[in-house]
């Protein structure tokens, strides 16, 4: 009986919170019960009256023995008070002194407990989140500092919750390392499965005001799992009711899971293919150097942002009328809701023609400053003489870059999306020597994947690319010599991350050295263009002198579009646009295609001329010195005396010539 009690007691005390203290509450009660027994012992005699601890004063019965009784559990010193009275009286007091420090005892032990149990709580990540509106993160990757870092930046004050299966002391040694760019951001990493529903409903899911799934993984090879990310969207779909939603993003890496992402999520949240936008991204950077610094500033968090915005218009007033007329901002195009099967979507449009004709829904995006509100003007105030040398000067199409022949070093997930990308952005067969380790094993498996693609490509971008293999190990052979770079295009070097040895930043920045070697010894030969994929932007501080044009810091900018999409899920679309092949493109131009060299332009008047070639005006490269100033959204009344190498930043339909 009494093991069997001992056992209830022990499942009781480990399997419910509150049982410990109504059991020590029961044995209280019990105790200062059997204390009060003095009472028939001769408590209140005379004899024992006369000990200084024991009187008679509120009724010299029940009240008074509660009293003594209970006096001796709370505090065993009273003992001492007892000298003097009878020895049964001495008995029950020593009784209750020393069950009073059992559970005492046992009382602190419990409370020290409860304390340590909360502690090691928030040290693993299993509390329980009680918030609302706070910023969610679903796994954890390299993507997850930058997008915090971010954050912190746009000083807003959002409690950040992580779930992620990382062990939450490594997610905290990555947020003090970074605690100075993370000042005054309120992070609390937890650890648990995204794909749990009971987890999700821990984190409090529904009162989020915003959430982004990250891929799980470090980025090593074969080591993301997208199954993790779309079996999440299928919880927080079942989850969330279609009322009050937060805004949603998720990363998919594998572009093809990118379908079933989008089948999941019932094409209501935003999905991100990091694979895609980077390989995109490297490709439109070989095609126009420069491209990735124009995308810093024109997504920039902190200077400018893209908003839909109403803008009052008469019917039969156009596209290009209303973009002169926005003095502060620049007008990159249209967008509508579109309601199909009892679902609204939001339809965008960019870089229209100017005599679009403006519909009564329709609105307008534009790009502004961050922190100085929209100013539509009455009257285009650009000047028609200049759109007629405009149209003079602009007669011929300008020449759009054509890659044929390029270099690519290291292998990466991403590879096969950039020569898919870059496939589609020539109209001859395209060339690549592949120069990393296991060269002709990587060309075969390349080759055999764009294979069981082909179906997917159409019409003349269906020829299969020439991949050619280079065995080169900067383990073994640092030379380059064998190598004409003259004959190539373009020169890619991917972040390859396939060996947990060496670090792909450190390997890239080897290979920029060699590359630099080479290029001072031919000096008079034509260099092509070198793109690198950069993982940590503190890369950057070392490739000061490398012969390197455009530099994507693929963490960075993946972290800023899934923020920036998040906090606007219509951006998305934009992105998309942007960066898709034969579609809109953002380019460089001369200037000089749109006014004269050396003479004072007003911004608005390029605008009206670009307008007559289609384009779209969104900035300028402005070259003083050896690298360019990059100028996004300047106000229509700002004046520009340019120079023969200054370029116009458009947007323009995507050509091929």
């Amino acid at each position: 009986m009494f093991q069997r009690l001992r056992y209830i007691i022990f499942v009781l005390s480990t399997t419910s919170n509150i049982f410990p203290y109504l059991f020590l509450l029961l044995l209280i009660t019990i105790v200062v019960s059997f204390g009060m027994g003095a009472y028939y012992v001769g408590l209140f005699s005379p004899e024992a009256l006369r000990a200084e601890g024991i009187n008679n004063s509120i009724d010299g019965g029940f009240f008074d023995a509660l009293w003594w009784s209970m006096k001796h559990i709370l505090d065993p010193g009273a003992l001492a008070e007892n000298y003097g009275a009878p020895p049964m009286v001495i008995a029950f007091a020593l009784f209750n002194s020393i069950m009073g420090l059992i559970i005492t005892s046992a009382l602190i032990g419990y409370i020290v407990n409860s304390i340590q149990s909360a502690v090691e709580e928030t040290r693993k990540g299993t509390s329980i989140i009680k918030e609302s509106g706070h910023f969610l993160i679903l796994g954890w990757n390299r993507k997850a500092i930058p997008i915090l870092t971010h954050l912190a930046e746009l000083d807003e004050k959002l409690r950040v919750v992580i779930l992620s299966a990382t062990d939450p002391e490594i997610v905290r040694s990555e947020l003090r390392r970074r605690y100075r760019k993370l000042k005054g951001l309120k992070a609390l990493p937890l650890q648990g499965s995204i794909a749990s529903a009971g987890e999700l409903t821990r984190i409090a899911l529904k009162k989020a005001a915003y959430v982004i799934v990250l891929a799980e993984g470090l980025g090593m090879k074969n080591s993301f799992s997208d199954v993790t990310t779309i079996k999440t969207l299928m919880l927080i779909s079942a989850k969330l009711n279609s009322l009050k939603k937060p805004n949603i993003v998720a990363e998919i890496v594998d572009t093809d899971k990118l379908s079933i992402a989008n089948i999941v999520s019932d094409m209501q949240h935003p999905i991100v293919s990091s694979g895609q936008i980077i390989s995109k991204m490297i490709v439109q950077c070989a095609r126009y150097p420069g491209y990735s610094a124009v995308y810093s500033e024109l997504f920039s968090i902190k200077k400018t942002t893209i908003q839909v915005a109403k803008v009052n218009h008469k019917e039969g007033d156009t596209f290009g009328e209303i973009a002169c007329r926005v003095s502060n901002g620049t007008a990159i195009g249209i967008s509508w809701i579109k309601t199909e099967n009892g679902k609204s979507r939001r339809v965008t449009i960019l870089n229209p023609e100017p005599d679009f004709d403006l519909a009564e829904e329709d609105e307008i995006i534009v790009i502004r400053d961050i922190n100085i509100p929209l100013e539509i003007n009455s009257k285009n105030h650009a000047s028609s003489s200049r759109e007629n040398q405009a149209e003079k000067s602009g007669s011929q199409l300008s020449v759009r870059p054509n890659i044929k022949r390029v270099l690519m070093f290291s292998i990466s997930p991403n590879i096969g999306e950039i020569i898919k990308e870059m496939n589609e952005h020539t109209m001859e067969r395209l060339e690549i020597v592949l120069a990393c380790k296991n060269a002709s094993d990587n060309c075969s498996f390349l080759l055999n994947q764009l294979g069981e693609r082909q179906d997917d490509v159409k019409d003349i971008f269906a020829t299969q690319p020439l991949i050619e293999p280079m065995e080169f190990d900067l383990e073994g052979t640092w030379s380059l010599e064998s190598l004409n770079l003259n004959e190539f295009d373009a020169i890619f070097i991917l972040a390859d991350e396939s060996e947990l040895r060496v670090d792909a930043d450190s390997r890239t920045v080897l290979l920029l050295v060699l590359l630099k070697s080479l290029r001072d010894r031919n000096k008079g030969a034509n260099f092509p263009p070198v793109v690198a994929e950069i993982l940590d932007q503190q890369t950057l501080d070392l490739l000061e002198d490398a012969p390197i044009n455009d530099a994507v810091i693929s963490t960075e900018f993946l972290s800023n579009l899934l923020l920036q999409v998040a906090r606007n899920p219509f951006l998305e679309t934009i992105y998309r646009e942007l960066l898709n092949a034969g579609g809109v493109e953002m380019g460089f131009r001369p200037v000089e295609r749109y006014s004269n060299i050396d003479n004072e332009v007003k911004h608005c008047d390029i605008v009206s001329a670009a307008q007559n070639l289609n384009e779209t005006v969104i900035g300028y490269r402005i070259f003083k010195g050896s690298n360019p100033n990059i100028v996004i959204n300047p106000n229509k009344n700002d004046c520009f005396i340019f120079s023969k190498e200054d370029q116009l930043i458009v947007l323009a339909q995507q050509l091929y010539t």
